[in-house]
Order: structure tokens, then sequence, then C-alpha cells
């Protein structure tokens, strides 16, 4: 993906300087600290009978899989009704297995960024998640970059909803305006802000460029 630094022009001045309210970096995890390559894995299990630009904008479109994401739905469920709705053959155990490794690794070396910060800041973490996507980030070493984990599975919420940064905000114990939140989804972003985070949308490159303007020009 090719990323335009025009676009991330505000970021990077912004976070240059956080300033001294600034106590908290939240960050999303799929598409800005690990690479999730959910359409490219069912554009190939379902043997390319969908277009993948499609696939992008409708995979997630099932009642189940927001239920997983909030712990109210089973994996086994999910993954039945998952594998039905997209006629994907085989057996559960072996979907499963390939939908826990749709999170296919870290992107560049955001991990090694986010971690250089942790003597300034208070590092965590807001996804939308399940279960089986949440063991693979801790099988790449990603959940011990945080202090703090917030993960919709446990939360019972999912961004965009108020009622989740609400629930961060009260967690950390700090002013809205102290945490400054990293996420790739517009919709994510506004709601963050509307909650009083300063709230930024990067992708992997504008996410290596903004820690690395932090580390080089923050505290």
């Amino acid at each position: 993906m090719r990323f335009d630094l025009q676009l991330f022009a505000p970021v990077f001045a912004k976070v240059m300087d956080p300033g001294p309210a600034c106590k908290v970096l939240l960050f999303d995890l799929g598409g800005v600290v690990v690479d999730f390559r959910g359409p490219e894995r069912l554009h190939a299990l379902t043997r390319g009978a969908h277009d993948l630009g499609v696939l992008r904008t409708t995979w997630g479109a099932l009642p189940e899989l927001d239920g997983l994401e909030r712990g109210g739905v089973s994996p086994e469920a999910f993954a039945d009704a998952f594998m039905a709705k997209w006629k994907i053959d085989g057996s559960r155990a072996a979907f499963l297995h390939d939908f826990k490794h749709w999170v296919v690794g870290v992107l560049d070396d955001a991990p090694e960024r986010i971690a250089a910060l942790g003597g300034d800041y208070r590092l965590a973490c807001l996804s939308n998640l399940n279960p089986l996507h949440w063991a693979r980030c801790v099988e790449l070493g990603v959940g011990e970059l945080f202090d703090d984990k917030f993960l919709s599975f446990e939360m019972g919420l999912r961004k965009p909803e108020a009622e989740i940064y609400a629930a961060v905000i009260a967690a950390l114990g700090v002013a809205p305006d102290e945490i400054f939140f990293f996420d790739d989804v517009e919709g994510n972003v506004a709601a963050a802000r509307a909650a009083g985070m300063n709230a930024e949308r990067v992708g992997a490159g504008g996410l290596r460029k903004a820690l690395g303007a932090i580390s080089s020009g923050g505290r």
C-alpha cells in the first residue's frame, strides 16, 4: 500500500510535540500494529468466487462475527455461521485455525517503536477483536507491549460505540485529552474525538513516521 505523506502531515505535526498533557498512547491493533489479511484469506477460501474489493467491505457483515467480537458468541458458532454464509468447505477446526492466522504478523517495526516510548508514556491498546485473533497477537508478542489492554470481546462493547471510549477513559483514570489514540478507521477516530480524546487516523506507514516523530521530538 502506498502512503501519501501529505495526508499524514497533520498527524506528524501534532504528535511531534504531544504536549505535557499527553500521558497515554492508545493504539488500535489490526491495520496499525498487526497485519490483518482477512479479505485476502477469505478470497482464497472461496476460491476467488467473490471480488477482493467487495470482500474488503462486506466480509465482516455477519451478526455472529459481531457477537464473537463482543464475547457473546462462541468461536464454534461463529465458524458454523461464517462457513455457511461464504460456502467454505472443510472442517470447522480447519477453518478456525485458518481464521486465527488471518493476523499474519506485525507491521513494519511498529512494536519496537511503541515499546521504545514506554518510559515516557503509558501504553494501551483498544481493539475490536475476538479471542482467536487476540491469541494470535499474544503469540506475536503484541500483548507484552501494553500496560492496559481494552479488547471488545472482554468488554462486550465495540468501536465506534460511545460507551467503549467512556469505559476506557474511566479505566485509565486520566482526562480524555490526556490520551492520544491511533486507529486506521475514520469512524473510530471521529468517535474518539467526540469522547474528548486526541485521535488521528493512521496506517502502518503513518504510524511508523508518527512514532518516530514522538521519539525524536517528544518528551
